[in-house]
């Protein structure tokens, strides 16, 4: 698989803080990588920087091989990297309505209207929920909700998915119904996959790999079984072993 998006050595400060120290990360073409870490320590800005939402100080971000961020400069904006981001908070405009929630996150792409009509339509349908058009997001069951934003993420055409722990609200039903869409979406459309998560029930079915950071960097990253091998760290190994114990189930 050729290379999708490669961080080195990312340096990254927040309200003052070190954030990212030196943090390299690596996504072929289509793959699925769940990202895990203890809380605070950096996954949000991680995905964040991939996006082009926030530039860090130092080092280099490149998408497709292109350099799209190179020692604290923008060099390729967020809606031209083929990147989309589902927030934890989903982030939806609650006076606009469905449609026009899905057609604000793709009007950078600056599509024909017609153009942008059909793709916004599609999406929805592809999404299950293009009866909801006309609705407003405070109308919506939370997974419906989930549904809007994820319509709206897809919209794009992205390349890669971050998914910035968007199921965290939702009943295990509605999130086991989710991550099995998501999956069947990424099998249909080919996109790869970045999933912040705590938990390996999300990871299930939806990742082939695992990423740990840990005090600003990634420490390890690979397959789940050459991690519970090999662990460098006991978060690796503890999440790792939580997945094989759920394929042997």
């Amino acid at each position: 698989m050729s290379g999708l998006v490669m961080c080195t050595g990312v340096d990254c400060r927040l309200g003052g803080r070190s954030v990212l120290s030196g943090t390299d990360l690596t996504v072929a073409e289509a793959e699925s990588i769940a990202l895990v870490g203890t809380s605070g320590c950096g996954k949000s800005t991680l995905l964040r920087v991939i996006a082009g939402l926030e530039i860090p100080e130092a080092g280099e971000v490149l998408i497709g091989g292109t350099p799209a961020t190179r020692d604290g400069r923008l060099l390729v904006p967020p809606h031209r990297r083929r990147i989309a981001m589902l927030f934890q908070d989903l982030a939806l405009w609650p006076n606009l309505s469905v449609y026009e929630n899905v057609r604000l996150g793709i009007s950078g792409l600056r599509l024909p209207g017609k153009q942008s009509r059909e793709r916004i339509e599609q999406t929805l349908e592809l999404c299950g929920i293009l009866d909801l058009a006309n609705r407003r997001p405070g109308t919506l069951s939370g997974g419906q909700q989930q549904r809007v934003a994820l319509a709206r993420a897809l919209a794009m055409h992205p390349k890669l998915l971050l998914l910035d722990e968007p199921l965290g609200g939702l009943d295990l039903v509605t999130k086991q119904g989710m991550l099995r869409e998501i999956a069947g979406l990424k099998s249909e459309l080919g996109f790869g996959i970045i999933l912040v998560t705590h938990d390996p029930v999300e990871v299930y079915g939806v990742c082939q790999s695992l990423a740990v950071l840990q005090d600003g960097r990634i420490v390890e990253q690979g397959s789940f079984e050459q991690i519970r091998t090999s662990a460098r760290s006991e978060l690796g190994k503890a999440f790792a072993t939580a997945m094989q114990g759920r394929c042997e189930g």
